[in-house]
């Protein structure tokens, strides 16, 4: 098979764990069919908030309702039969007519029922103001109860999409005070995102400051850090973060999740917020370079970053033999190869060159013949304007067609 195949994602993903996410699409800006750029391991399809109850995330039944239906059982589920209704044990029938006002003094009880939860965010979608104070009502009287309950954290989800404005406020309020224990548990913390995407930003700023302090805790935390990483997409007021990411850095940047949250700050933070945090990143990047997870965040900096920042990695990629080193390497040849893709043509042609000086006459056929050096070769090829150059690129490889092809 010839060196220059595509790679798949598992090559050069970070095993990270797939986690909990708003938004996963976010993640990856620029990430390539062959490896994942912000070290999430693939993780693929957010799984972390869904806009209604998902039936497969678990079967715990709580004794609260059963399924009747006309008809011979499933197959009458399955026909899509109108004349499907739920019947809870308190004794109230509810078909596709029923309302809230039904289950009025029972709605925290049957929220946390699966088959109660889905009826409760169907009918909040399209509920009279009557239905939606009654909900809003009591979730409020027993809201401890719901945040991180399986099926009942989508009630206050849904309250979110669909409250009046003085709701979300006063959901707002309440939330403050538990708002960092709510972001480390795997219910809770979809409550907190869902809180920061629907509430005015001056109340989402407020829950963020609750968490100075206690930053890197939740950072480390497997729910926790998307909550920390949602706020930084959401809003602008970000010091009580950054004071405390800055202070830990390195650390950060070569943790799993850690390094999500350094990247989301590379992408999302404005100025001077964002040189305070390049400037942190750059001082440890010699050694992010060729680290499992500090990679991507050296990626993101040269993505996202100043001149400045592409200046001090191209230095450290361009001197003795690093480019043919450090192409050869896992981490470190992702790190070349944004270089190549986003220096200037003064910078990429350095780097074209030296792969082609190398320290023998045959440096950047090694590069084609190995597992990760083929891909930045394989850059090169694409990016390199310079005629001379790529000419004497595509020489050196088809000379040595017949060795390449043999592999």
């Amino acid at each position: 098979m010839s060196s220059f195949g595509t790679r798949t994602s598992f090559d050069r993903s970070a095993s990270a764990g797939s986690g909990f996410s708003l938004d996963s699409a976010h993640l990856d800006p620029i990430s390539t069919s062959r490896h994942h750029r912000d070290g999430s391991g693939g993780s693929g399809q957010s799984k972390h908030l869904r806009g209604s109850f998902n039936a497969s995330a678990g079967n715990k039944k709580r004794g609260l309702v059963k399924q009747k239906r006309s008809g011979s059982g499933d197959a009458s589920a399955k026909s899509g039969s109108s004349s499907s209704a739920v019947t809870f044990t308190l004794g109230i029938r509810l078909d596709e007519n029923a309302t809230l006002l039904q289950i009025k003094g029972h709605i925290v009880r049957i929220a946390k029922d699966q088959d109660g939860s889905r009826f409760i965010q169907q009918r909040l979608a399209s509920s009279s103001n009557e239905e939606l104070n009654l909900v809003f009502s009591e979730a409020m009287s027993s809201i401890e109860d719901l945040w991180n309950d399986v099926y009942g954290n989508f009630i206050l989800q849904k309250l979110l999409d669909h409250g009046t404005e003085d709701m979300k406020d006063e959901l707002g309020d309440r939330f403050y005070a538990d708002v960092v224990s709510l972001s480390n548990r795997v219910y809770g913390c979809r409550v907190v995102q869902k809180a920061f995407d629907t509430l005015p930003k001056k109340k989402v700023a407020k829950l963020v400051s609750a968490f100075e302090g206690r930053v890197l805790p939740c950072i480390h935390d497997h729910n926790g850090n998307h909550v920390i990483q949602k706020s930084i997409t959401v809003i602008k007021s970000l010091d009580p973060i950054i004071n405390e990411v800055i202070h830990d850095m390195e650390g950060l940047s070569r943790h799993p999740y850690g390094c999500r949250v350094v990247q989301r700050m590379v992408e999302h933070c404005i100025e001077p917020q964002k040189s305070r945090v390049l400037d942190s990143i750059i001082i440890h990047h010699n050694v992010l370079v060729d680290d499992q997870y500090g990679n991507y965040v050296v990626q993101r900096s040269l993505a996202y970053g100043r001149e400045q920042d592409r200046k001090a990695v191209f230095e450290t990629v361009s001197e003795a033999d690093n480019v043919v080193r450090l192409s050869m390497r896992k981490q470190a040849s992702n790190v070349v190869e944004m270089m190549i893709k986003h220096g200037n043509e003064r910078q990429r042609q350095k780097l074209v060159q030296e792969m082609l000086d190398g320290n023998t006459q045959s440096a950047i056929i090694a590069m084609s013949m190995d597992s990760y050096a083929n891909y930045v070769v394989k850059t090169a090829m694409d990016v390199v304007d310079s005629s001379p150059q790529r000419d004497q690129l595509f020489g050196v490889l088809i000379s040595h067609l017949r060795e390449l092809v043999s592999i």
